[in-house]
């Protein structure tokens, strides 16, 4: 199952219906991110392997201060310009969380040079900014310029902070995705690279409570429940 607790990084495997009651002390709430960064540090056996097939890493621009321990970091844009609109349901007392609306754009570029004898591809390929979002089975995958690159996976919650208004989360991993294996393929790579992971990441987000008059159209009050039953199931199952 690829989770992606962010962020973004966040992935809770859920069903359209869920019948798991919510307790009478829970508390849940609804907020919007407003700020945040992620920052990567390339796994070298998954940058050699990409080597092996064409594909060298060149450069990488960071548009913020990673974190100590990562190499690069990328800013999480601004909801005010447009794109990024990720909302989430959190309750402290039960600690349980749930997406319910995205998507997240962070700003970065990410250039590979070809060996053009092993890839029909120009000498550069470069993927610039990147869209962390979920389907309706709450997959995490992060794509650039409309070609889904990583799925997203976590092995954890974020961690909050609800004084300050901010959650981090450790243990994220990017790993290729069909559709990018697919992409290298048809350019002659010689094998697949799904799963192949690429990435170590870590996600730090800084939000605000959605009041109830201003949730996003696309939060029903049966999502929210939904989003609700499925956090508890997977909490208890952790328990």
């Amino acid at each position: 199952m690829n989770n992606y607790h962010l962020p973004i990084i966040l992935g809770l495997a859920a069903t359209v219906m869920v019948s798991v009651p919510l307790p009478a002390q829970a508390q849940a709430k609804v907020y919007r991110e407003i700020s945040g960064k992620e920052s990567i540090r390339f796994d070298p056996a998954g940058l050699a392997a990409l080597e092996s097939l064409g594909l060298s890493l060149a450069s990488v621009e960071s548009t913020t201060t990673p974190h100590p321990g990562f190499s690069y970091a990328w800013d999480l844009e601004p909801p005010s310009l447009g794109t990024t609109n990720y909302t989430f349901l959190y309750d402290p007392e039960t600690n349980f969380y749930a997406p319910l609306t995205g998507p997240e754009k962070f700003l970065g570029t990410v250039v590979f040079n070809v060996d053009t004898s092993k890839l029909n591809f120009p000498s550069q390929l470069e993927f610039k900014d990147f869209i962390i979002d979920f389907d309706e089975n709450f997959n995490f995958t992060v794509e650039s310029e409309g070609l889904s690159l990583f799925t997203v996976a976590s092995s954890g919650l974020p961690t909050f902070d609800l004084e300050n208004n901010t959650w981090s989360l450790q243990g994220i991993e990017l790993a290729v995705s069909q559709e990018f294996s697919d992409f290298l393929v048809a350019a002659g790579a010689s094998q697949s690279t799904v799963g192949l992971k690429l990435v170590e990441a870590q996600g730090e987000r800084g939000f605000v409570e959605v009041t109830a008059t201003s949730v996003p159209e696309p939060i029903s009050t049966l999502a929210i429940f939904a989003a609700t039953g499925t956090a508890l199931a997977i909490s208890k199952r952790r328990s």
